[in-house]
């Protein structure tokens, strides 16, 4: 096989479609208009979250101590720059919930099971591999 046709960072920043899963049942949660609610996400590979994890590392390096406080909102930080965007179907308390990073940051936040799928999908890249 060419290795050529495994450029894993090209795949990963061409970017791929995970279908959010209820925490508990596991299947696929639906809007209200009865289709998917997905999230588009950039591979590991690609460079803009490699450029997350590398600026998360270079300000950790210049602190002795990271609490699990700070810890934890560096991945969210990494994920939502990871996350390019999600279907137009999202609610959150009755109301439109449209993608932005600070609404990304806060799905993260605020509900961490998102948080996990969405890494764990990154982290797959079997999900963002395209076979000719």
């Amino acid at each position: 096989m060419d290795l050529n046709q495994l450029d894993m960072a090209e795949y990963a920043a061409a970017g791929a479609v995970l279908e959010v899963r209820h925490p508990a049942t596991d299947e696929i949660l639906m809007g209200d208009d009865k289709k998917p609610m997905t999230i588009t996400l950039l591979g590991a590979d690609s460079p803009a979250f490699k450029r997350a994890v590398q600026d998360i590392q270079a300000a950790n390096q210049k602190r002795k101590n990271v609490s699990p406080a700070e810890q934890e909102r560096n991945t969210v930080n990494a994920l939502a720059r990871a996350t390019v965007g999600w279907s137009d179907n999202w609610t959150w308390d009755g109301q439109p919930f449209p993608y932005s990073p600070e609404n990304c940051r806060r799905l993260y936040s605020e509900r961490p099971w998102t948080r996990t799928q969405v890494d764990e999908f990154i982290a797959d890249r079997a999900n963002f591999f395209v076979k000719a």
